[in-house]
């Protein structure tokens, strides 16, 4: 018994030792795991140097937030091309106050793909061409987190070296003072919808005053003074021309008219007398002939466009460029401007050419005064390639 008393102690003391840990154990499952702390979320940010060979910034944006962009103080936007207003908009009323910068906020169906999907594909796109001539593509990927959507994107590059590299691609710089085309359909006001968006220069903020045309395609200046001009005048008028120093036109509209519509028509009945072809650049290859009386101040330029491949391509909008080059004397080129057209007609108005086939433009310009160190180029870009277009000059002929 006495050997039986105290086995019989020690196994009730295991028992209720056993049973208070049994008791205490869904307390120590609580405490092996901490509260979780949430932080507040982090202002996502990004600096992005723009380089010839990357233009395109993609950017995560989330349903409820938004996207600013800031540009470099020596350069802005001059053409802002929204993509879906229902993907992406673009804030006109904070781009009035400040155009060094570009606010983009998501639409209704910006939404984020469901987590299990793998793949994360963009939603939407806003193009912008700068007044340097510099595009750049931003591609806007849907987030759910706000914590994750980028709130300032700082876009930083050399403008002297976009310039420099547009030139000698035959690519039109300075648009804000190059670009005033007539056919530019933003500045005519023949678009009902926002295709795009034209950032005027004016420092102040105040659009300058347009005057809005009939006939948008076609704007001739007439001479205002019927007075003889001056000597000085006389003389300043042999200077080599710019692309803004055109002589002015003294024929009426439709005459112009008339023999950009004849020259249009001789080429598509005459195919065979367009010979001297441009090497291909990526499969577009350029034909010209130039047509006009020596006694008028303007010309007619017949423009041949070829497809050298088999699959349709098309020009890009605004295209064929009449551009006006200054070379050294080695023969390099140091500036180009844009030469303004007076009207333009084209024998598919899609701009789409099939593998094989050719179509035909015909633009009325005012003639220039030539330097020994100009000439003329034409350039024509295709839209899968459209920083690389293709280009030939008006050599050794007769304006």
């Amino acid at each position: 018994m006495k050997i039986v008393l105290p086995l019989l102690g020690l196994l009730c003391a295991s028992i209720a030792v056993s049973a208070q840990q049994r008791m205490r154990s869904p307390n120590r499952r609580t405490t092996q795991y901490p509260c979780r702390i949430r932080r507040s979320p982090r202002c996502v940010e990004a600096k992005v140097d723009v380089t010839k060979d990357e233009t395109v910034v993609r950017l995560a944006m989330a349903q409820h937030g938004s996207v600013l962009i800031e540009l470099p103080a020596n350069d802005g936007p001059r053409y802002i091309i929204p993509g879906d207003p229902e993907m992406a908009t673009v804030d006109e009323k904070a781009l009035e106050r400040n155009k060094r910068a570009i606010v983009v906020r998501p639409g209704a169906l910006f939404i984020s793909p469901p987590s299990n999907r793998k793949a994360h594909l963009p939603a939407a796109t806003v193009t912008v061409q700068m007044r340097s001539g510099l595009v750049v593509t931003f591609l806007f990927y849907p987030v759910e987190d706000l914590a994750q959507n980028v709130h300032r994107c700082v876009l930083t590059y050399n403008r002297d070296e976009v310039v420099a590299r547009r030139r000698a691609a035959g690519l039109p710089v300075n648009l804000d003072i190059t670009s005033n085309l007539p056919e530019r359909r933003d500045q005519t006001g023949q678009s009902a919808a926002p295709i795009s968006i034209s950032v005027e220069s004016s420092e102040d903020g105040k659009a300058p005053d347009r005057e809005i045309s009939e006939k948008p395609s076609i704007t001739i200046q007439f001479d205002k003074d019927p007075k003889p001009r001056t000597e000085t005048n006389e003389k300043a008028s042999t200077l080599p021309a710019t692309a803004d120093t055109a002589r002015p036109i003294a024929e009426n509209v439709s005459r112009v008219n008339e023999r950009v519509v004849e020259a249009l028509t001789r080429a598509v009945k005459k195919p065979k007398q367009f010979k001297d072809w441009s090497k291909p650049t990526h499969e577009i290859s350029i034909a010209t002939l130039l047509q006009g009386d020596p006694k008028e101040d303007f010309r007619v330029l017949v423009v041949a466009v070829k497809n050298t491949g088999r699959d349709t391509l098309k020009i890009t909008s605004g295209s064929p460029d009449l551009l006006l080059e200054m070379l050294d004397d080695q023969g390099k080129t140091i500036n180009v401007q844009s030469i303004k057209k007076l009207h333009t007609e084209v024998s598919e108005a899609s701009g789409a050419i099939p593998g094989g086939s050719t179509i035909y433009y015909a633009i009325g310009y005012a003639a220039p005064v030539l330097g020994v160190h100009q000439q003329l180029k034409v350039v024509v870009a295709q839209t899968d390639a459209a920083d690389e277009p293709a280009s030939i000059a008006l050599t050794n002929r007769k304006h």
